[in-house]
């Protein structure tokens, strides 16, 4: 019998399997890194990102960034409240009134009855025009008669008093007077036209306090404790203030001797009232001789 003959099967030669399983791994390796790289070249994401902190963006706009939707709002610190300004304070210049002489006497003191106008302003009133250099009369308010002896032997200003038309308190009075001393102290007379050797030259000078107050709501405020009774003005003129305080608006001048009712107290400054109307302002301690 003849025999069947099975299928006949062809077996690739063994040399040449190496050879295309490397180019198969070549060519799989290659697509990888180019699936894997791309999306990174081109800036996809394929993937969500895992939850956190925003990247930083850069932003051109100059605009600040806004809150992220749906998050808390990060805590504000607040400003400090700004400090009040304190307005400037000086001294309003004095208003100078005419030059008068009073009196005049020869080399040996005796008294002259016609006296010259001695020309005493070219060296006086530039001194008189401000008090900025003055301590202590920042906020003093009122008339003062100043009055300055001229010694022409000495050439020289030996004194300077005050007159009976001053209108001033007793300290605010000292401080002017030890200002003016010290800045006619080192004057000469040198060159000034004059008859006589000696003269006696008054000035009225009205002092208007400082230019600008403190800013409204600054002051502390006012502790008055309650008075009651009456008293008298001892000074020639007495000044009554609207609020205690050199500084403030003078409402009245009362003449030595008036009777006061007095209201209130606040430091050294009694609320008073002065008139028969009932109207009430402040005065200084020693002016009603307390």
């Amino acid at each position: 019998m003849a025999r069947r003959q099975g299928p006949k099967v062809d077996l690739p030669k063994a040399d040449g399997a190496p050879l295309r399983l490397g180019r198969i791994g070549i060519i799989a390796v290659v697509g990888f890194g180019v699936g894997v790289a791309w999306p990174r070249l081109a800036g996809l994401d394929l993937v969500p990102s895992v939850p956190g902190a925003p990247a930083a963006s850069q932003d051109l706009s100059g605009a600040p960034p806004e809150a992220p939707t749906g998050s808390a709002a990060a805590p504000v610190t607040p400003k400090p409240a700004p400090t009040p300004e304190v307005t400037a304070r000086s001294t309003q210049p004095p208003v100078v009134g005419e030059a008068q002489v009073t009196s005049c006497r020869d080399a040996g003191g005796g008294r002259i009855e016609t006296c010259d106008a001695v020309d005493f302003d070219r060296v006086a009133r530039s001194r008189l025009s401000t008090l900025d250099d003055c301590e202590g009369l920042g906020e003093v308010t009122g008339v003062a008669s100043v009055g300055f002896d001229l010694d022409f032997t000495k050439e020289r200003v030996t004194r300077v008093s005050s007159g009976k038309a001053t209108q001033l308190e007793r300290e605010a009075l000292k401080s002017l007077l030890e200002c003016l001393e010290k800045k006619f102290s080192g004057v000469a007379l040198v060159g000034i036209p004059h008859e006589h050797q000696r003269y006696t030259v008054f000035y009225r000078m009205e002092l208007k306090g400082v230019l600008a107050a403190e800013p409204a709501g600054s002051a502390a405020p006012l502790a008055i404790t309650p008075a009651s009774g009456s008293a008298a003005v001892t000074w020639d003129t007495a000044l009554v203030h609207a609020t205690p305080g050199r500084e403030t608006k003078v409402v009245a001048r009362l003449r030595g001797g008036t009777r006061v009712g007095v209201s209130g107290r606040s430091g050294d400054w009694y609320r008073v009232k002065y008139d028969a109307r009932g109207r009430e302002g402040w005065v200084f301690r020693t002016a009603i001789g307390m």
